[in-house]
């Protein structure tokens, strides 16, 4: 309700100002009633002057000390030239009420009583003032911040969404590569694989549209992947898929891990007598934890191969979806590419 009506009134920026000056004659005239025995009906012209001259002179030194005082001493933490021009700002209203008050009242017999109660009351609208301002610019620091939020929120959306966009033609191109090779061996398994090659389209159209799934159903997803892969490879190439714990319920981006396998059946070697193998492992043995583990061995190439465009995708998209809660260790040497990522899960 507090922030709804800080909204309507930053809307208006004159009727908070109205509203309150109104208020301040109300329970100024209460106060003259009840402090100097005042009755309504013995108010002349002169009086009413003069108390309206003391509301000018009030909203004098609050606008002073709004629109100059804080932000130009206190907001730049220059404390003490803020507090002198205060206590100079407090005296200005004594001083020229007290000039009003011989003017239209004539010299009032206890001056260090009367300038007390003025000091009393102009400290009050200062005080009041400073803290309804402190607690607007509160209120509209928040709305920002909300609003920075939503747009950076929007902005890596935006960003996961297009890398999505680029990961599924990749993976398909690849998965189709393989059904090609088959097709062109005549193999009897190419019915087998168009038949799970649906089963990961149904997945990555329908389900890698969400920001996250459980783990399990991106375990599946591998496991029919890494399935169609041996086919295409046949016999001599060994594949090891672990999954140690039980906490396979982890929510996780739906494609997060796919271009570690594909790395993998993409530059294992092709040497049926340097026994060829792809070992994957997942362990979820802790709540919110993952680690995963995919190595293979490889052939004929230098160490320290660049990134390729699957393990350039996802280290953009762990930045964005698990900045400060993962960490990834490539090792590749003496023929064995083996990469670590370990995820924590909030």
């Amino acid at each position: 309700m507090l922030r709804t009506l800080v909204n309507a009134i930053k809307r208006n920026f004159i009727l908070p100002h109205i509203l309150f000056w109104a208020a301040s004659i109300v329970f100024f005239a209460v106060v003259l009633v009840y402090t100097r025995d005042f009755r309504l009906s013995a108010i002349d012209l002169k009086i009413a002057v003069s108390f309206f001259i003391t509301i000018l002179y009030l909203a004098i030194s609050v606008y002073i000390n709004l629109l100059w005082l804080i932000p130009s001493f206190f907001k730049k933490r220059r404390f003490l030239l803020f507090s002198l021009l205060e206590i100079g700002n407090i005296f200005l209203f004594v001083l020229l009420n007290y000039v009003t008050s011989i003017v239209f009242e004539g010299r009032h017999p206890n001056f260090i009583s009367e300038a007390v109660a003025e000091i009393i009351l102009v400290t009050i609208f200062l005080v009041v003032t400073t803290l309804l301002k402190f607690m607007r610019d509160s209120i509209a620091l928040q709305d920002a911040e909300i609003l920075v939020k939503e747009v950076e929120r929007q902005k890596i959306e935006t960003e996961l969404q297009a890398l999505k966009s680029q990961v599924n033609p990749h993976f398909f191109f690849n998965t189709l590569n393989s059904l090609y090779s088959l097709s062109l061996d005549k193999s009897d398994l190419a019915p087998e694989m168009i038949l799970k090659l649906s089963e990961l389209m149904r997945y990555v159209i329908y389900e890698a549209k969400d920001n996250k799934v459980p783990l399990s159903r991106q375990l599946d997803f591998l496991r029919s992947y890494v399935y169609l892969e041996q086919l295409r490879y046949g016999a001599g190439l060994q594949v090891s898929f672990t999954v140690n714990g039980p906490h396979t319920d982890i929510p996780v981006d739906p494609l997060l891990f796919v271009a570690f396998v594909e790395n993998a059946f993409k530059h294992v070697t092709r040497t049926a007598s340097q026994k060829p193998y792809i070992d994957i492992t997942f362990e979820v043995d802790q709540p919110g934890r993952i680690r995963f583990i995919a190595g293979n061995n490889y052939e004929n190439r230098e160490e320290g191969r660049k990134e390729g465009f699957g393990l350039l995708n996802v280290r953009k998209r762990l930045d964005l979806l698990y900045p400060g809660s993962y960490s990834i260790d490539i090792r590749d040497r003496d023929g064995i590419y083996l990469v670590e990522l370990t995820l924590e899960v909030k």
